[in-house]
């Protein structure tokens, strides 16, 4: 039975929330560099930067940088002309290649962009490159990193708050209220990422299609690795969750083609296919766990070459060389043009 003596103090509990929620809004909008509208941040602009250079540090202690002081000015120089060119020119930008197999790339608030030498293995042009950076930029630029740590802080206050006027036995629900609250977030930052990619491409003069080009050697790797488990008796490693924090590929393809469709680009700087390879001939690629070689680069000169035949110069098989190359799951390589292959 519920009394009459209960209303007014559940009334109460819940419009201490609404009064709560609604002063940590009024008190944190920022403008958005991007949109120009507001958004709810409970970090200024100097914190942000801040915040970046002293993880940037962290970083650096738990990540090997690689060492290929060449290839790192490369990545550089691509980097910094694109944050030129970016909403938010204004602040100092780092880029940094680690020495990391994983395919990722990532950002953190402030300007400081990583990119790993296991994705740069699979890109195949120096507009592929630069799309990556792009997208990572646009993280920057659109402020996601302090509007998650924002929504983080702003949930933790309130599942503190809700917390101490419910049962211990709702704890787990207020758990998952809070992660849905972050990382619901995920989804739309993606697709702004890569549309802002796709703009900065065409700023600074590159063909916004290789931004496409991006989203299609990752979801290459999610089709190779399903290959694989078929090959292997596994099930594939990708995973969609409800929390899952990038979009499907099949979804963000879409979406990077609609947008890019729409931007024209200020140049017609070539992806660079050539000068790419030469970039990252001899970079450490990693075969299995425990197991290393190297890219090598050559010209395809032998009329009639096959992915086939370059597996018996090479220390990975076929479908993986069409993988690194950007042709799996059936291309060959083009008579006359740079080709990787794994010694």
């Amino acid at each position: 039975m519920i009394t009459t003596e209960k209303k007014p103090n559940q009334f109460k509990k819940l419009l201490t929330l609404v009064i709560t929620t609604a002063a940590l809004s009024l008190a944190a909008c920022s403008t958005n560099p991007v949109t120009g509208k507001k958004d709810f941040s409970l970090i200024s602009k100097d914190q942000e930067v801040a915040m970046g250079a002293q993880a940037h540090k962290s970083i650096l202690k738990q990540s090997k940088v690689y060492k290929n002081p060449r290839l790192q000015a490369y990545v550089n120089r691509i980097g910094q002309s694109l944050a030129k060119h970016s909403h938010r020119n204004n602040i100092r930008y780092t880029f940094t290649v680690l020495d990391d197999p994983s395919v990722n790339a990532f950002a953190l608030p402030g300007g400081y962009v990583y990119i790993t030498s296991g994705i740069l293995a699979y890109l195949n042009s120096e507009g592929e490159l630069a799309g990556v950076l792009g997208h990572e930029i646009g993280h920057v630029t659109a402020r996601h990193g302090a509007r998650q740590q924002s929504a983080g802080i702003a949930s933790a206050i309130l599942v503190d708050l809700i917390s101490k006027k419910t049962s211990a036995g709702n704890s787990k629900a207020l758990n998952q209220l809070s992660t849905a609250l972050i990382r619901g977030y995920g989804r739309e930052h993606e697709l702004q990422a890569d549309r802002l990619g796709a703009e900065y491409l065409a700023r600074v003069g590159y063909s916004p299609e290789n931004m496409i080009n991006v989203v299609r050697v990752l979801k290459a790797q999610e089709e190779f690795d399903k290959y694989q488990a078929r090959k292997e008796g596994r099930q594939p490693r990708a995973y969609h969750g409800v929390f899952s924090t990038h979009p499907d590929n099949d979804t963000r393809l879409k979406e990077v083609i609609r947008a890019a469709n729409k931007i024209k680009s200020a140049g017609s700087k070539p992806a660079n296919h050539d000068a790419y390879l030469k970039q990252i001939n001899g970079l450490k690629y990693r075969i299995s766990k425990n197991r290393y070689g190297k890219i090598v680069v050559g010209r395809a000169t032998t009329p009639g070459l096959t992915y086939a035949k370059l597996a018996l110069r090479s220390i990975v098989g076929e479908q993986r060389l069409r993988l690194l190359n950007g042709m799996f799951p059936k291309g060959e390589p083009v008579q006359g043009r740079l080709v990787k292959i794994v010694q």
